[in-house]
């Protein structure tokens, strides 16, 4: 897309604007970088959260469409030593146009150093390595911000590690926003040693010569009486951006007769191919997630549990940061969920069955042979898709209700039958039984 292009030219544009700008990672692997600093303890040691954003196109997968990479994260000194370090193997299914968001939490003292990330695909060894010079302040009163695309309010039994408060904050860890998809910038942030105080705060963003673009009226808020910290979550409609460009999300308070403030830079892009269409979409955003069984289908089993946990209002909010900067599979997923009506059976609704499934997964099959009732001849399919790998799906009519299982696939871990030649035979040889 245009606006992708453009993104990533605005990046190497601002890259030198400062070090409150996301890092963009060379190499093979391109991922984006940013971090923030916390205060947990309320200790002279803080706390330096990292963020990486990688898409998985990128990345090799194998027969079953899973993708490895390890992240190896290092904070090293002025003096070169290494003062803080982290490495983990991640495993996740990859899905056209999917990103994946990590991030790990690191002990600082106030001080310069160089945040050095390495990605390495570990099918076939390629790397990308991110560095980062950091300035690390004491964060006596306000934390640094976390730019996020999304938050989600979050299960209460929740251990993942994105959690903040209530909210599961997704980072914008390339700091970019494509509009008009990515229209809504959400950020986090947090106040410290104010508890019993009255404070007034607002949130606002400039260009990035300081002009406003846009400003919240100032707010009050109390703080609880003995609170050591307090998280603050907002958002903007970067809609207001008239350009493509470097600007910046300021958030102040005035606690105590003095005036605060923290920012952060972020970009913002545009796809000009689909920002007429958006503009209609927006309008008519459903109340609703429009095929929530359907949608179910391709999740992860983490994502799933997530999901289900959600009212209707957070559920929807789901959604769309799932489809964030990926307007078009949103729209072929729902035409495919749309499509699969044909697979209805009497006993069955759509998304039920077999072919259903696997429709809304892997999508419309590239060729289809179709047996219908011939004499004893069980009713059968043969779906085909040819990309990645020549891949086959069988489905049965073996109950003669037009519901039509699965009894073949070569994709490892669907459903497949070693006799299933058998099961599609005439009934004379035994097949339909």
């Amino acid at each position: 897309m245009k606006g992708i292009n453009l993104f990533f030219m605005l990046v190497f544009c601002a890259v030198c604007a400062g070090s409150d700008l996301a890092s963009v990672s060379s190499g093979d692997i391109r991922f984006g970088l940013d971090t923030a600093v916390f205060n947990y303890t309320g200790i002279d040691t803080l706390d330096l959260e990292v963020y990486e954003q990688l898409d998985l196109d990128q990345l090799s997968s194998d027969q079953d469409s899973i993708v490895n990479f390890t992240t190896t994260v290092a904070l090293i000194s002025q003096s070169g030593d290494t003062t803080a370090y982290d490495q983990w193997i991640s495993e996740t299914l990859w899905a056209p146009g999917r990103s994946i968001v990590n991030s790990t939490v690191l002990p600082v003292i106030p001080g310069n150093y160089s945040l050095v990330v390495t990605i390495t695909d570990t099918r076939n060894g390629k790397r990308g390595v991110a560095i980062r010079d950091l300035t690390v302040e004491s964060a006596e009163i306000l934390s640094e911000i976390e730019l996020a695309r999304a938050l989600v309010p979050a299960p209460v039994e929740s251990t993942n590690p994105l959690r903040k408060g209530e909210y599961l904050v997704f980072p914008a860890a390339d700091g970019g926003y494509i509009l008009p998809e990515e229209h809504m910038a959400y950020y986090y942030v947090e106040v410290y040693n104010l508890g019993g105080s009255t404070i007034q705060m607002q949130g606002r963003l400039e260009t990035s010569s300081g002009e406003t673009v846009f400003a919240r009226p100032w707010v009050s808020a109390t703080i609880p009486e003995g609170a050591e910290a307090v998280g603050l979550v907002d958002s903007l409609d970067l809609r207001v951006a008239r350009n493509s460009g470097l600007y910046r999300v300021v958030f102040g308070i005035v606690a105590q007769h003095d005036t605060l403030e923290v920012s952060k830079y972020l970009i913002v892009g545009r796809n000009l191919e689909s920002e007429d269409e958006f503009i209609g979409d927006a309008v008519a955003e459903p109340d609703e997630i429009p095929f929530p069984d359907h949608f179910r289908l391709i999740l992860s089993s983490d994502e799933a549990e997530i999901l289900d946990n959600l009212d209707d209002e957070a559920m929807l909010r789901f959604y769309t940061a799932y489809w964030l900067g990926a307007p078009e599979q949103r729209r072929e997923f729902e035409e495919r969920c749309e499509e699969t009506n044909r697979f209805t059976s009497v006993l069955k609704e759509s998304w039920r069955t077999d072919r259903g499934r696997v429709y809304v997964i892997y999508g419309p099959p590239d060729d289809i042979e179709s047996v219908l009732f011939q004499g004893e001849q069980v009713p059968y399919e043969i779906w085909f898709y040819y990309g990645g790998g020549n891949e086959r799906f069988v489905f049965a009519d073996r109950s003669g209700t037009g519901d039509y299982e699965q009894v073949f696939s070569t994709i490892e871990g669907e459903v497949s039958y070693t006799n299933w030649e058998d099961m599609i035979a005439p009934f004379s040889s035994g097949g339909g039984g």
